[in-house]
C-alpha cells in the first residue's frame, strides 16, 4: 500500500481511538528490509504508547508482516496484543517454509480471514487454535471508476476479466478461442498471464490504474472471475467490487468464495478448469446482458449490505474495548 494508506481511520464510528500507521513497500530482495523497518518502528510505537499508560492493539495486515510484526515485538518484548488481519494465501507455504510459518505466528492473538474455509485449513495447516481465527467478510466501498476508458481499449460488447492472484487465465484463452464472434479484455498481472497463448480476439493489458481497469469494466457485457481451483481462496476483493458496481460476473466456484456466492449472488457459476461450461455461461453473458445486468442491478443493493465497512468497525470497536 502507499504510504498515505490509513486502513480505518476515517471511519466515523469507531470509539474515540488514535492511529498510527507504519507501511512497507517490500517486493523483493533488498526491499523487505522496509518489511522489518515498518514493523519495527510500529513495535517501538506500542511500547513506547503502553508504557504511558494507553491501551495499545498492533494490527498487521497479511502474512508476511504478521511474521514481521509478530517477531518485531517479541524482540523487544513489546507486550500489547496483535491481530494479523487479511491472513490469506494465494499459495500455502510448504515443507520447511511451513515449520517456520508455523513458528513465526505464535504468540498472535488473532488472525481474520475473509472465509469460512480459510478458519479450518489455516488452523490445520499452521496449527493455530481455531479459535483465534475470527472469520469476517471482505469489506469495501464501491471503487472510484474513470469517467472514460483510455484509447486501446477494445469497443463494446466485450467480456472482461481482471485480477492477478491465483487466476486461470489459459480457460479465458480457450474460451475465447471457442468463441471468435466476442471479444474480451484482460487486466491483469504480468505474471498471471505469462506463457499464455491468446486468440485474437482477447486483448490483454497490465497494471492498469483501478479507476481505468473499472471503467472497462463497466462498459462490458460481465466480468468473468476464473480461479485455479477449488481451493482457491482468492479473489474476493474482484468479486466484491464488480458487485458493488452491478456488474453481472461468471465466477468459479470455490470454497474460499462459497459464503459471498451464497449469500450474495451472482449471474453464473462454473465448475474450476470446465471449458464448456465457461463457454456456455460466458454466451449467455452476451446473449442475455440485459437481464444479467437486471439481475447484477439487484444483487448491488445487497452487496451494499454485505460488503459494508461498519462490520469491520463493529468488530474493531468491540476489540479496542476489550483492551
Amino acid at each position: 500500500m502507499p504510504p498515505d494508506w490509513r486502513f480505518l481511520q476515517d471511519e466515523g464510528n469507531l470509539p474515540d481511538a488514535s492511529w498510527s500507521t507504519h507501511t512497507s513497500q517490500a517486493f523483493a530482495g533488498l526491499e523487505r528490509i522496509n518489511r522489518m523497518r515498518a514493523s519495527m518502528d510500529a513495535a517501538v510505537e506500542a511500547r513506547l504508547r503502553s508504557r504511558d499508560g494507553e491501551k495499545v492493539l498492533l494490527v498487521s495486515h497479511l502474512p508476511n508482516m504478521a511474521i514481521a510484526t509478530n517477531m518485531s515485538r517479541k524482540m523487544l518484548r513489546t507486550k500489547v496484543p496483535q491481530i494479523a488481519f487479511s491472513f490469506n494465501f494465494t499459495t500455502l507455504p510448504k515443507n520447511s517454509f511451513r515449520y517456520l510459518y508455523r513458528l513465526s505466528l505464535r504468540g498472535i492473538d488473532e488472525f481474520v480471514v475473509f472465509s469460512s474455509f480459510e478458519r479450518d485449513l489455516y488452523a490445520d495447516w499452521f496449527g493455530i487454535p481455531s479459535d483465534k481465527i475470527r472469520f469476517i467478510k471482505w469489506a469495501m466501498n464501491a471503487p472510484s471508476v474513470a469517467p472514460s476508458a483510455v484509447g486501446g481499449t477494445t469497443q463494446p460488447p466485450y467480456l472482461c476479466s481482471i485480477g492477478g492472484e491465483a487466476r486461470d487465465y489459459r480457460l479465458i484463452a480457450e474460451t475465447m478461442r471457442r468463441l471468435p464472434q466476442y471479444r474480451a479484455v484482460i487486466i491483469a498481472r504480468p505474471y498471471s498471464v505469462a506463457g499464455i497463448e491468446f486468440p485474437d480476439n482477447v486483448d490483454v493489458r497490465l497494471n492498469l490504474p483501478g479507476p481505468e481497469t473499472w471503467r472497462i469494466a463497466m462498459d462490458s457485457v460481465g466480468m468473468a472471475l476464473p480461479l485455479l481451483t477449488r481451493s482457491t481462496a482468492c479473489g474476493h476483493i474482484t468479486f466484491a467490487a464488480g458487485q458493488l458496481l452491478g456488474i453481472p460476473m461468471v465466477v468459479t466456484d470455490t470454497l474460499g468464495l462459497a459464503d459471498y456466492i451464497s449469500d450474495v449472488g451472482v449471474f453464473r457459476t462454473v465448475e474450476p478448469g470446465h471449458i464448456d461450461a465457461m463457454v456456455s455461461a460466458v454466451e449467455a453473458l452476451f446473449a442475455e446482458t440485459d437481464q444479467a445486468r437486471n439481475e447484477a442491478s439487484a444483487i448491488r443493493s445487497v452487496a451494499e449490505r454485505t460488503y459494508s465497512l461498519s462490520h469491520w468497525t463493529t468488530y474493531f470497536t468491540s476489540v479496542l474495548k476489550g483492551l
